[in-house]
């Protein structure tokens, strides 16, 4: 595709820290099977966040080595906006970007991560309607991205760690120059009861539970103990985290009859936006179910022993 092929190669890549425990080089590969897509590579590039002046060459190295685009992840997806030439509507409304698109040479940043929760969200839970309250563990460009796509709700509430406080604060101004209010609670065991209890979905969009620590959770037993089963039960949690395949968050909710749907699901639905973006194919939605057998597979094979 013009100057985004490089030998007839078509080459994107994933830029973030950790990268390793990523499943993103397989899904894009499948896509490119599905979708016709020959001579197509997706890399894994970690930058290191404990120099994170490193980004700007990463994203300036995209064009120079003819790669098509990038998704970014954590802890970059707010930083990564400063490096790029331009930023699509969407992306500057929840201020992060999680796809880059090597454009002739410039760099166009784009956020697929908030259509991809909340397309899993509406497929593989309920649909959001206004008159649910949902309560969001994180203030970082993940939590940006769900609260900028969710279609009108009662209540956003966000839990948040107090050292965050300002970052939320600055959240809470950007979204209610647009009409958007949003509350935040420090994170306490009685904030998290409480915002549960008064919850139609739970969404952790916080790295809480990710490989390698698997067992982590900001949930725990305890607190649904307290909430009672009749209550957590009515109640649909979503975890962004998608290696392990089913994060400790989600064992609990589901033990006490919660609905819930792994972050998979948000990685493959915002994938097949990014993908289109970076070659034009579109993945069809019948596929998605293989595709996220096939990643579990891997998951639970390569980290889960």
């Amino acid at each position: 595709m013009n100057k985004r092929k490089l030998h007839n190669q078509t080459i994107t890549c994933l830029i973030g820290d950790p990268v390793e425990h990523s499943v993103s080089d397989v899904m894009f590969g499948q896509f490119a099977k599905l979708t016709g897509v020959e001579n197509y590579n997706h890399l894994k590039f970690r930058v290191a966040k404990t120099n994170p002046a490193n980004l700007d060459s990463a994203l300036k190295a995209v064009p120079i080595l003819g790669i098509a685009g990038a998704n970014i992840t954590l802890p970059y997806k707010e930083s990564a906006m400063q490096y790029l030439d331009s930023v699509d509507k969407t992306a500057q409304f929840v201020g992060a970007v999680n796809t880059v698109v090597n454009k002739d040479g410039k760099l166009i940043g784009y956020n697929t991560d908030g259509i991809g929760v909340v397309t899993a969200i509406q497929k593989k839970l309920k649909p959001i309607k206004s008159t649910h309250k949902i309560v969001i563990f994180g203030v970082g460009g993940a939590s940006r991205a769900i609260i900028g796509s969710l279609p009108k709700v009662s209540q956003i509430i966000l839990l948040i760690r107090h050292s965050d406080s300002k970052r939320a604060e600055r959240l809470r101004k950007d979204f209610a120059s647009y009409g958007i209010d949003v509350e935040y609670r420090i994170l306490t065991d009685k904030n998290i009861i409480f915002a549960i209890k008064n919850a139609d979905f739970v969404i952790n969009a916080t790295p809480v539970g990710m490989y390698p620590k698997s067992g982590n959770s900001l949930v725990t037993k305890n607190h649904l103990e307290s909430i009672g089963k009749s209550k957590v039960k009515t109640v649909a949690f979503f975890d962004a985290v998608f290696n392990p395949f089913e994060t400790e968050f989600l064992k609990l909710a589901k033990r006490y009859g919660a609905r819930t749907c792994p972050g998979i699901y948000m990685m493959i639905y915002q994938g097949i936006q990014a993908f289109k973006l970076w070659t034009g194919k579109k993945v069809q939605d019948r596929n998605v179910e293989v595709i996220a057998s096939l990643l579990k597979r891997i998951i639970r094979s390569k980290y889960e022993k």
